[in-house]
């Protein structure tokens, strides 16, 4: 069956309000086995609206349209409803005696008269209670399809959704519903068009209901795995041989799976082997440490961070040679390494990162541009490595990618 979803408001498209109500409904019809086919997005344009409700209707078995219900001005969804079905408004008078209720329960001596619009609802549609605010839901049911419009704000629509939608469409649209099962893996050090190559085209391992998604993010790419299958071991059997499969291609670059985080893996190996980290951060600056601190009982084996911003604190505290900033510069191979060693010395830990770079938006040369990161790894006992990072994506993603580099290589040194 095809489900589609319509928000409504000009402050969506302004980009004012971020559209959360989508996501969150997404989220519950897939909890119970029903796919959104689409999501559409509609500013406060009764045309539009009108237009959008057409195709709508005309695509899906099930149409949700969230936002415009209220008792303001610009709140013209009932219209439109009320237009394109060419349905009377009538007088529901329990709603009414619960907006009614609402106002007392507030504390009003009487309720605002603009209020009793509420409680007028298209012919044919039922009105689905509303214990958040004043906007009843509205349904409407015709043969094997289903329009639904919901109040705009989050709470009161996921209180109608909860009650009143999610029990209606699980009832009668059972024989449509799915198992849904969603599993992602997490990859750190490795680009996404890298990834596909090793991956190749999923569609020779992919079976049908199944799909995989490619999710990047500074220093990470998310694979999320989806199945539908007639029941959650079947769902469950199908993600699995597709993890076997992946694991099997780019196994070396995935840390984690679902939720889990770089840096709780990071914390994770370094307990697991009885070792400690300590940082040096200059262009991040502090970014990692507060990434680690992140972690519950990271205390154990992060011991601390020096944020080393000015050449002096990186010469006076961390031991940084002047003449190495002199002849290097401060975003250098030499200059990241005296800084990681210098945090080793000095917090006298097992592993030291040392990091700077030029995050921008400016501060970069011809020799040395804005995204350029050096990236050190010392270790007690061994020799200092470093990596160098390229590429301009913004500050903030630059300082993001930073941190994740510094530590996906402290990971791969602990996975030897």
């Amino acid at each position: 069956m095809n489900l589609e979803i319509i928000t409504i408001g000009d402050e969506l498209l302004l980009g004012h309000i971020v559209n959360t109500n989508a996501a969150w409904m997404g989220r519950e019809l897939g909890e119970i086995g029903l796919s959104v086919r689409k999501v559409t997005t509609v500013g406060d344009d009764p045309k539009a609206l009108l237009a959008s409700f057409r195709q709508a209707w005309k695509e899906n078995d099930v149409v949700i349209v969230t936002g415009g219900l209220g008792p303001t001005h610009d709140d013209i969804s009932k219209a439109a409803v009320v237009k394109f079905f060419r349905k009377k408004l009538v007088l529901h008078k329990p709603t009414l005696t619960a907006v009614r209720e609402w106002f007392t329960k507030l504390g009003y001596a009487r309720m605002p008269e603009v209020n009793v619009g509420q409680a007028m609802v298209p012919e044919d549609f039922k009105p689905l209670r509303n214990e958040r605010g004043t906007a009843p839901g509205l349904l409407y049911h015709q043969g094997r399809k289903t329009f639904i419009i919901l109040a705009g704000v989050p709470t009161e629509m996921e209180y109608i959704m909860m009650t009143g939608v999610l029990p209606f469409l699980k009832k009668n649209y059972k024989k449509h519903l799915v198992v849904i099962k969603h599993h992602t893996l997490i990859t750190s050090g490795i680009g996404e068009s890298v990834l596909v190559e090793k991956i190749g085209d999923p569609a020779t391992f992919l079976r049908k209901g199944t799909t995989l998604a490619f999710l990047p993010k500074p220093g990470a790419v998310r694979l999320r795995i989806t199945s539908r299958g007639a029941t959650a071991r079947a769902a469950d059997r199908e993600i699995a041989r597709v993890e076997k499969t992946l694991r099997a291609r780019v196994g070396g670059s995935i840390f984690g799976v679902d939720d889990e985080t770089l840096e709780a893996a990071i914390v994770k190996l370094l307990t697991e082997r009885g070792k400690t980290l300590s940082t040096a951060e200059s262009c991040t600056g502090g970014l990692i440490a507060s990434k680690l601190t992140d972690v519950p009982r990271a205390s154990a084996v992060f011991l601390g961070s020096m944020v080393a911003y000015n050449d002096r604190i990186k010469t006076e505290l961390l031991g940084v040679k002047q003449s190495v900033l002199e002849r290097d510069g401060a975003v250098s191979e030499e200059t990241a390494k005296e800084m990681a060693e210098g945090a080793l010395s000095a917090l006298g830990t097992d592993f030291a990162l040392g990091v700077s770079g030029i995050a921008g938006p400016d501060g970069g040369t011809a020799k040395k541009p804005v995204g350029t990161i050096w990236i050190a790894l010392a270790e007690r006992g061994a020799a200092t490595t470093a990596k160098e990072l390229q590429g301009d994506f913004g500050r903030h993603v630059n300082r993001e990618r930073a941190a994740a580099a510094a530590l996906d290589m402290l990971r791969k040194r602990l996975l030897r």
